[in-house]
This record gives C-alpha cells, structure tokens and sequence, in this order.
C-alpha cells in the first residue's frame, strides 16, 4: 500500500466517524419523536436495586441502555470522552483495557477488535446509550429488558467490581464484629451514673431426692447500681432431712469503673482475688489500670515480600479473604495485618503471571499476657484471706502489686511483691518477675523468676500446618503457697502431629507430664488419635499413669479408651425420631489387669424445638453392674428447667433444678424475665416512637413501634415487650457498642429515624433507656436549568447525586424532561446535591452553585423543600467571570511564588515528601504562581485505593497538565486520626503516590509530579465525627500554573 492510498484510508475513516457523529445527534425529528427516556429498574443478584434511564425507539421497540451510568453502578473502570465520542478503561482487571469509538460504531477488549451498526447507537447530550446485543458481545455483559414492567436484569459469569466491593465490606462488618477493625459510631449514650439504679435478680433452686435423702438447695444472685458502681454478691443456702440447714453469703463486692482513663480504670470493695502468680481469694480492696474492656487489637503486623513482577498477591486472615495487591515492577509487595489476641493465620496466595500458585501460610500466636509497646499496666490488692483460701493463709493479711510494661513489640516484662502475715506489722514479703518474648514472630517464650520460691520456663509454637509443641518446666525451692504438694521439679511436655489419612484430617496428639518429690516421682503418659471415617468421628485415648519410690516402678493406671460419634442426618427419608440424634459410644480396656471396664452408649436429641432429651446406658465389667441415665433440659422463655433421673444397680438418684433471672427495667416500670443469667451484664430499652408533636423526645400517648428494629455490632438477645419496648440483653457491662437501626423491620417504610446510627455505653446490672425518634421521610423538589442561546431551559436526563452530610448515605436522581427533579424518604439531617461529574464534561458546563447545601428538618408530618436550582454555564461563558473551577466548600489560597501552603503552617510537623527533587524539578516547581485545591479525591477507611468516583478529578487534572494550564503539581496526601500516627503519615504517602501513578498512566511525566504526606496533621475538619474524618481522608493540589 503506498503512502497516498494509506493517508486517503485514513481521512476517509476520519470522515465517516465525524459523519456519524453528526447523523446520530442531528438526526431527523420524527426519528427522535420516536424514542423516549424511559426509567428502568435495575436488578441484580448481590448489587440490589437501581434506577437506569434509558432510551426507547416506539417504532423498532428497542430499548437502548446507557454505557456511563452502567459502568459506574457496576463500579468498572471508564474515562470518557465526550468531544471524540469515546469511553477507555480497563475491564474487571488492568490487563484488560478496552475502548469503545461510538461514532466509529468500533470498539477492542486486550488484543480483540469489535464493530458494531450505528443503528445500536444513541448519542445524547448527557450519555452514549448501546443496544443491549453489543454489551453482550464484547463484555459478556447480558442485559434483559421487560419494557412491560420495566425491568432490567443481567446475566454474566464475570464477578462484577460492585459485587467484590460489597463480599469485602461485608467482610469487613464481619470483622468489626470480631473487633478487629472496629470504627466507632459517634457517641450519643455515654456512661450515665446514678446513685442507686437498676434490679437483676437470678435465681437458681434444685431438688435432690436419693433413697431415704432429701434436700433443697437455693441460690440467689443480685446485681444493681449504688454509688456509681456496681453492687452484686450471692445468697444461698440448703435444707436436708435431718436437721441440715446452712445459709452464706459470697462475692459480696462494688466496683466503680473509670472509662476512657489510662492511669485508672476502676476501684474494687468487697470479696476479690489477687492477680500474681497464683491467685487468692481475698476480702479488701483492689485498684488496677487494665482496661475494662479487654485489649482486642495487639499490634498492626506488616506481611511484605518478593515474588514475580506483576503477580497477584491474596491475603486471606484466619481462612478469610482481608487484601488484594498486584505485586511493582520489582516484585515487592506488602499488606498491614491488623495482630488480634489469640492465634491468628495468616495465608498467602500469589498468582504469577506464568500461571505458578505460590502458597505462604504462617500461624501467629499473641498471649493475653503480651502488651502492646509502650503500654504501661498496674494492679494493686489489699485485704484478707477468705476462710476457703489455702491452709497456709487462711485468715492471714495479703497485700499484693505487680506492674507490666509492653517494652517492644516481641518483649513484654512484668515485676511483682506480695505481702503475707497474721496482721499488719510482721508478715513475709516476697517477690517475682515474668518475663514473655515473641522470637522468630511465632515461637513463644515465657520465664517466671520468683527468688526462694521456683523458678519456670514455658515455651511454645504453633506451625501453619497445625502443628504444635509444647514445654513448661518448674523449679521449686521450698514449700509454699505456689507449691502445696512439696515438689521439687515439674516437667510437662505435649505435641500434636496434624496429617492425612485416606484423604481424610487425622491428628496424634502425644504428652507427658513429671512430678519429682523428695523420695519419690509421679508420671503420667498420655496419647491420643483422632480420624474420621465418613461421617463417624473415631477417638482412640491412651494413658498411662505410674510413681518410682525405692527404685522401684509402681504401675497405677494403664487405659485404653475406644470413642465413636455419629450425627444422624435430618434427611426426610429417615423416621422423624431418629433425625439429626447424636450418637456416641465409648469402651474402655484396663491394660494393667487386662480386661475391659466399661462399655457405654449415649443418645441425644432436640425435643420440641425448646428442649434436648439424653438416655445414656453403661456397663461396669468390674462390678457386673448396669447404670442408666436420662435427662431433659428445656428452654423454657422465662425460665430453665434440668430434669435428671439416675440408676445404678438398685439405687436410683432424681435431681430437679430450675434456673432464670428477673429483671426491673426502672425507666419503663416493667419486669422481664429470662432463661439466661443477666446479673453481670447490661440490657437496654430501645424505646422507638413515632414523635407525632416534635418535641424530640417520647409524650404519654405517642404511637410506639413494637419491632426488632435494631442491630448491635456483638452478639446479643432481642424481645419486643408487651408495652411495645424493644429490649436487648446479655450485653456486657461498661463495653461501648454500635447501634444501627434496621429500617426493614419496620412496616411502615415513610418513616425515617433522626439517629440511624451511634454507639452506646452499656450500663452495669441495669435496663439502659435509649429513645429513638421516628418522622416521615422529608421531601425535596427542584429542577436544573442550563443557559442555551441567551434563555435558562431545563435540562433532562441529568444525573444528581445526592449524600448526607451526617450519614454514609448516598443516592442518585434524575432530572425529568423539563429539568425537575424529587426525592422522598430523606432522613432528617444535612445534604449536599450535586451535578455527576461525567455529564457536566458531556455538556462542557459548570454548575452553579457547584454543589448545593440544604437541611430536612425532623417534622412528624415530614419536611417538604421546593424551588431547589442548579443552573449549568457553558464553560466559555463562565470563564470569562470565573479564571478556577472551584469546589463548594473550598478555598483556594494564592501565595508567592517560592512559599507553599506547607511553608505557612508551621505549627504542624513537617509533612514528608517521598522523593528528592532534582534540579530540573527545583526549578519547575519554583516558576510561576501556586494555588491551593483541598479535598479534590476522597478515600474510604484504611484505605489507598482510588475509587471510580475518583476517576473524573484524575482526568481533569491529566487535562490540564497536558493542556500546559499546569506547569506542575504536589500532590498531599491526608489521613483522619485513627490509628497510630507513624501508620497514618505511610497511608498518606500512599494515597499520593496512588494518585500520581494514576497520572502517569495518563502519560504525565513524573518530573511534572511530586508527592507529599501530611500523614493527620493538617485536618480539613474535626476528627471526632465520622463525618469529619471521612472528610479528611483526602488529596490536596498545590498547583503550579
């Protein structure tokens, strides 16, 4: 082909695509009569339901769908174009890119090329629409329309971007559950301390009946508010034939609790326990700093390697999918784990290009013992040894301290005394260190040093395959109260040897343990297997016990222990009786006489939905003696009745017990009972109404709604009372937790409440009164104009995306085709409406205001908002009024040449730049003049991902930098509070190079880029809101021009 012919190809391809363009927008009316907006519901599995604008040709009845708008619900990436009628992105994954020309009718996915007719092209003034036929074709993508019921559905085999984004934050709502990466609601009940508050009372009363004996043994245990604390102690007492009779009282104590103080968390009186060594029960007083609510999050541990550039990396935490990460050009790659109390596993799955799995799986193991680094902890008791303390102390005086300090992250150290004696002036002081050590990130070491006392060492490992050892040794000098048997060595040691056999988990558990005394020696042996054989579980036990005195060995136990387990299906084909019975049986053989000595079989089963029925039969080959068993335990709503009957040979044993709890919900006048203990825990009264006279708070007569409308982020128990209270129990005292309300529970969807979301405090022994107002949704009305030919017209097919200000709430609407707009349901609250970024560059318009504020009052008869306005300028116009585009809420600072923003605030740290600048650099960034632009991209928790609503800002600032309206750029990245600071400023710096990346690819040079962390130090707003903090996860520009 020669160069003349390839040129005149070219403007031939040229032409027509311009042709096309202009056939598609100019085309005749009656062709444009034909086709109509028409709104279709959008549903689909995982995502839920939307709202799609499309076209609809009445003379072809085709329905045309709108390329951006699904793009952007589906959460794949595009960049469009609107002056050469393109869209780019990358499809599902980077090594997908994909462009589609909609005036050439052509389009490529990877490497494959697709054309398409014109007569599946629409081109509006605000979208591009495609037929259905042509999504299918390159992406797999198929679309139903029922123009009926004008409904719109999709089949495909891809995993959608949208769906993965909601399975991880599902994950991750699963594991705020869990506590590990639990972010706060705003705090709206905090800690309410009353004089005397609050009534639990459980209950529990058991009958014994035994040939000619009786007796009836009760207990009672009560809890309540007094003085700010909280009161609980426990009466009991039993009567038996014969003239037996005992009464006592126990665990008589009060406890004040502190919140939220690192020096003291609260103060015990009363019957409490010591915290060294070996702990005593004791009557005094007890101060401490440990935290109420225990430590759930030890450490942020960094898993970071090597592998094939441009590898997939999967970061699955406890079998659980936590992170994805395609490894640099160099390989590297590096994930955060957040280090929980307790085992945690971590597993690794890396998928290289040449299509190898490479598989990492690693098992960490934090003690509770452990401190987080440069945490500082203290616990001091005082008092007198309870009656039932050891021999040695009974009645004696104790006073015990200890402290603990975190030293770094894989050393924790801690130094204790302990006072001892008949009264207060002479007495036996005595003293010990502990000392706890991480080696190697999973092998634990841990040493206590108690001088004339003993002296122990425990170490212990646990290997991703399961595999475990472990070792404790004791060295004891002398008699006392940490060694009553007056031994002088003690030495335990076990391992367990996870395999497979016959394709199935088996394990061999073997230990040991060694007491040596002054003349003699105890040991015991222990072995154990585990298999399972299809749906029996098999456990065969072996242990062996024996003593050395005079050097001689003396056989005590040697047994050998045969158990079967089996769960019966619920398959209907099976006789309803029998379905889902656990059945075990269990032998045991004595090897040292060489016979066996009992054979047993046990069944149980679900009873009447509320109850559990258990025959157990047994026989004694020593005594020749059979033994039955049977027992009923029902759950009954209120209360829990044990019901067992017992015979061994002639004698028989019965034994009755019922156990509940009563509680006073003193806000309410009302008395709840459970089947559950509630006396040292929490409940709460969720009191939600309809306020009918806005006053904000429940009037006598005001419509309750008696609904589980609620959820708390831990495990608790829901009833709706008869006064028509929700009441939530088995919550636990002092802990701080998330409420939600669940508006779905809720029959009358008009109504909206005024908090939808905040956190409480529990309150000790008590019923925690919670009141939660309810309105009707707010409505809002307005229209969008944009200024054509000289006139204001109203602009149709807009989208506006509207979002709370105080809520994570966000939605779509759509303008009508005179420009309108509504919405109905609002939430009473503060909202910011704005113009979608995408269309406002279809239009080349600005809007003004660039975003509009406005506020849903909490009416009973709902809020109503009209004549809300955005008017759209063509950018030609605006600029001869405007020389920025400047972001609603913003402000942009113009300085001198050679002084930045960051050089004027310097009561902050010094933010940290990522790279050195060259001299080629030092002199672009100090020509010319600077500008400010704050909060330009946003970013969710924890989180340096650049979302798809991130993808128009990205654009505009490639535009401007190749448009030479930019000379050069920094970009500052920001980061809300939470966390540590140094993780904060390495978020920062992440979230800037992203953007950058981003810009590169875009085919900016880096030398026109630099990239700064100002980590939390410079705030745009308060971080003690969810709202301020969403605000400051952000990008800043100091912008070169």
């Amino acid at each position: 082909m020669n160069q003349t012919a390839f040129l005149t190809g070219n403007i031939f391809k040229e032409l027509k695509a311009v042709l096309a363009s202009v056939f598609l927008f100019f085309m005749p009316l009656s062709a444009r009569a034909a086709q109509e907006e028409v709104l279709l519901t959008f549903q689909h599995t995982g995502i839920g339901n939307f709202y799609v604008n499309s076209l609809y040709d009445y003379e072809s009845e085709t329905v045309y769908l709108p390329f951006t708008e699904l793009f952007s619900l589906l959460e794949i990436n595009y960049q469009p174009d609107a002056r050469n009628f393109t869209v780019k992105g990358n499809f599902l994954t980077p090594d997908q890119p994909y462009t589609i020309n909609f005036a050439a009718a052509r389009a490529s996915l990877g490497k494959e090329v697709f054309e398409f007719s014109l007569e599946e092209v629409r081109l509006t003034q605000t979208e591009f629409y495609l037929h259905p036929r042509v999504f299918e074709e390159i992406f797999g993508l198929n679309f139903t329309v029922n123009i009926n019921h004008l409904m719109l559905t999709l089949e495909t085999q891809h995993s959608l971007p949208v769906q993965e984004r909601m399975a991880r934050e599902r994950l991750r709502e699963k594991m705020q559950g869990r506590d590990l990466i639990r972010e706060d609601y705003p705090l709206l009940y905090g800690r309410e301390r009353d004089l005397l508050d609050g009534a639990m009372l459980d209950y529990s009363i058991t009958g014994n009946y035994s040939g000619d004996n009786r007796s009836l043994g009760y207990s009672l245990v009560g809890g309540m508010e007094l003085l700010g604390g909280d009161l609980q102690g426990t009466f009991y007492g039993n009567h038996a034939n014969g003239g037996y009779n005992s009464l006592d009282v126990s665990n008589l104590r009060w406890r004040y609790a502190i919140l939220d103080n690192k020096y003291i968390s609260g103060i015990t009186l009363g019957q409490t326990s010591t915290t060294g060594l070996q702990s005593v029960a004791i009557r005094g007083i007890s101060i401490s700093n440990d935290p109420i609510e225990p430590r759930q999050m030890y450490e942020t541990y960094v898993v970071d390697g090597n592998t094939e550039p441009e590898s997939e990396v999967e970061l699955y935490i406890n079998d659980r999918l936590s992170g994805f990460i395609r490894a640099d050009e160099l390989g590297y790659y590096r994930f955060d784990v957040p280090l929980s109390y307790g085992t945690t596993r971590v597993n690794l799955r890396i998928y290289t290009p040449s299509g190898e799995l490479i598989e990492n799986d690693k098992q960490i193991q934090v003690p509770f013992t452990f401190l987080p680094k440069g945490v500082f902890t203290y616990n001091v008791q005082a008092g007198q040894a309870e009656d039932y303390a050891y021999d040695t102390l009974r009645g004696q005086w104790l006073g015990h301290a200890n402290v603990a300090l975190g030293i770094n992250r894989w050393l924790t150290a801690s130094l204790g005394t302990q006072y001892s004696g008949a009264d207060l002036s002479a007495g036996r002081m005595s003293y010990y260190g502990s000392v706890s050590a991480r080696i190697a990130k999973q092998y634990l070491l841990s040493l206590d040093l108690a001088p004339q006392e003993f002296y122990r060492i425990m170490s212990s490992v646990m290997y991703a395959n399961n595999l475990s050892m472990n070792l404790q040794y004791t060295k004891y000098e002398a008699q006392s109260l940490f060694n009553t048997r007056r031994a002088s060595d003690y030495l335990n040691a076990n391992i367990y040897l996870p395999f497979k056999l016959f394709g199935a988990h088996s394990g061999i558990r073997l230990g040991g343990e060694h007491t040596v005394f002054k003349n003699s020696s105890l040991s015991s042996l222990l072995g154990d297997f585990t298999q399972r054989i299809g749906k029996v579980n098999l456990r065969l036990n072996y242990r062996e016990n024996f003593s050395y005195s005079n050097r001689q060995i003396n056989p005590l136990q040697s047994l050998l222990s045969t158990t079967l387990t089996y769960t019966v299906s619920r398959s209907p084909g099976l006789p309803v009786y029998i379905r889902g019975m656990y059945i075990r049986a269990q032998n045991q053989f004595d090897f040292r006489n060489l016979r066996l000595r009992e054979t047993s079989l046990e069944l149980s089963r679900t009873v009447f939905k509320i109850g559990r029925l258990d025959i157990g039969v047994a026989y004694n080959h020593i005594m020749n003696q059979f033994s039955t068993r049977l027992g009923l335990i029902v759950d009954l709503e209120k209360m829990r009745s044990n019901t067992t009957l017992h015979t061994r040979g002639k004698s028989f044993t019965a034994r009755q017990s019922l156990n509940g709890s009563i509680g006073y919900d003193a806000t309410h006048r009302y008395f709840t009972a459970d089947n559950r203990q509630q006396v040292g825990h929490s409940a709460l009264s969720v009191n939600m109404y309809v306020d009918e006279n806005n006053s904000g708070r429940y009037d006598e007569g005001e419509e309750r709604l008696p609904f589980q409308g609620v959820r708390v982020d831990r495990t608790a128990r829901m009833k709706v009372g008869r006064d028509s209270v929700l009441r939530v129990k088995q919550l636990m005292n002092y802990y701080r937790y998330n409420l939600s309300v669940n508006r779905d529970a809720i029959d009358d969807p008009t109504l909206v409440p005024l908090q939808e979301e905040f956190s409480f405090i529990a309150d000790p022994n008590q019923h925690k009164s919670i009141e939660i107002a309810f309105y009707r949704g707010g409505i809002i009305e307005g229209y969008v104009e944009i200024l054509s030919n000289g006139e204001y017209v109203g602009q149709s097919g807009l989208r506006l995306n509207l979002r709370s200000d105080d809520a994570d709430f966000q939605t779509v609407l759509r303008t009508m085709n005179d420009g309108s707009f509504y919405a109905m349901e609002l939430h009473p609250g503060k909202y910011t409406l704005e113009v979608d970024s995408t269309q406002l560059g279809f239009l080349n318009v600005c809007s003004e205001p660039a975003q509009l504020h406005f506020e849903i009052r909490a009416l009973s008869e709902g809020d109503y908002l009209e004549g809300l306005k955005l008017t759209l300028i063509p950018l030609e116009e605006s600029e001869a009024e405007e020389t920025e585009i400047v972001e609603a809420g913003t402000k942009i600072e113009r300085v001198d040449s050679g002084k930045t923003a960051a050089e004027t605030a310097a009561d902050t740290p010094e933010p940290k730049t990522t790279q050195e600048l060259s001299a080629e650099q030092e002199k672009l960034f100090s020509s010319g003049v600077t500008r400010e632009r704050r909060g330009v991209i946003a970013f969710t928790f924890a989180s340096a991902e650049l979302t798809k609503d991130s993808a128009p800002a990205v654009l505009w600032m490639a535009n401007n930098l190749k448009s030479g309206e930019w000379k050069a750029l920094t970009i500052y990245g920001n980061a809300d509070s939470t966390g540590e600071e140094a993780y904060n400023m390495i978020l920062s710096i992440k979230r800037a190079d992203a953007v950058k990346e981003a810009l590169v690819r875009q085919g900016i040079s880096e030398l026109r880029i630099r990239t700064v962390g100002n980590g939390e130090n410079k705030p745009f707003a308060t971080n003690e809101t969810k709202e301020g903090r969403r605000l400051n996860r952000r990008i800043d520009l100091e912008i070169v021009e």
